[in-house]
């Protein structure tokens, strides 16, 4: 700007508005990015907080019949592990199952009884109030809540043999594949890659099927399915370039749709994820699968 046009007085503060340091635009950039990574991860804290706990609630009267009975009968999946050829075996609950129930009492304050059920025995034992509540996998749904997905478990993967000339998920349509009766990736196999499913009682049982030759694929959880392809037995099969995450991991299911119950329901599975449990009980079921499958490799065999 030209002197003349300058006001006497601005010439008196140009050698102290010289002396200041330049500005930086970039130190102002970093200032911003870092004190809106400060409000994001206040909300994010405030959303956690937010977050209802069970004993902020009620369970409604769905639960004074297991309160006046002094335990929480709750039906789950039941299943035989693997046994010697001629050796009397025993139903088991399923471990997951097992575990969320345990977890469901501790949190009424309740000793728990599971119920093991057949799949055509699990309406009934629902609707007759058999049972407080059912454990019922990631294939049925209803009144209750959903178990949400398991973020370092929720993966799973395909396995075939290393000469099937199957390459993608699209190879899959029409073909049989085999997998846990409950399984979380029960859903995306069929609807996005119309695969031809036959379930299992539990995952021990869909693997022994898998390597009698009863179905050309095997869907399992990731990590157990990496663990399978280091076993010199598994040096015949390759796992397929499919990506497979399971929408849920299942469904804790009530008679009827209750408020109150559904609500505290939903508050009791949030924070036994939001405790690292989920997490925790589907790693340790990949332990006892892998357990089970060296036994099948020894000799013993699913009833």
């Amino acid at each position: 700007m030209p002197d003349v046009l300058v006001p006497a007085w601005l010439n008196e503060l140009r050698p102290l508005r010289e002396t200041l340091p330049a500005r930086r635009p970039g130190r102002w950039l970093g200032i911003t990015t870092l004190l809106l990574a400060v409000l994001l991860a206040g909300l994010g804290l405030a959303r956690r907080e937010e977050a209802i706990r069970p004993d902020q609630l009620s369970p409604g009267p769905h639960f004074e019949q297991a309160r006046v009975r002094g335990r929480l009968i709750i039906g789950v999946r039941a299943y035989p592990r693997p046994a010697l050829p001629g050796m009397p075996v025993v139903a088991e609950p399923d471990p997951f199952d097992a575990a969320l129930a345990q977890a469901l009492g501790d949190y009424l304050g309740l000793p728990v009884e599971t119920l093991g059920l057949a799949p055509e025995q699990r309406e009934a034992a629902l609707r007759e109030g058999r049972v407080d509540l059912l454990v019922a996998g990631a294939a049925a749904a209803g009144s209750g809540a959903a178990i949400p997905p398991s973020k370092r478990q929720g993966e799973g993967a395909l396995i075939v043999l290393r000469g099937l000339d199957i390459h993608d998920g699209e190879g899959l349509r029409g073909r049989s594949l085999c997998l846990a009766e409950g399984s979380p990736y029960r859903r995306p196999l069929a609807e996005r890659h119309g695969a031809r499913l036959r379930e299992y009682p539990s995952a021990v049982h869909a693997i022994a099927a898998f390597m009698a030759g009863e179905c050309l694929a095997l869907a399992e959880a990731r990590s157990l399915v990496d663990w399978l392809l280091q076993q010199p037995d598994w040096r015949f099969y390759r796992r397929l370039p499919v990506e497979l995450r399971a929408p849920l991991s299942g469904h804790v299911r009530l008679a009827d749709g209750e408020p109150q119950a559904q609500a505290w329901l939903a508050a009791a599975i949030g924070d036994w994820q939001r405790r690292g449990r989920l997490d925790e009980v589907l790693a340790q079921r990949t332990g006892e699968l892998a357990f089970d499958v060296l036994r099948l490799d020894q000799g013993l065999i699913c009833h």
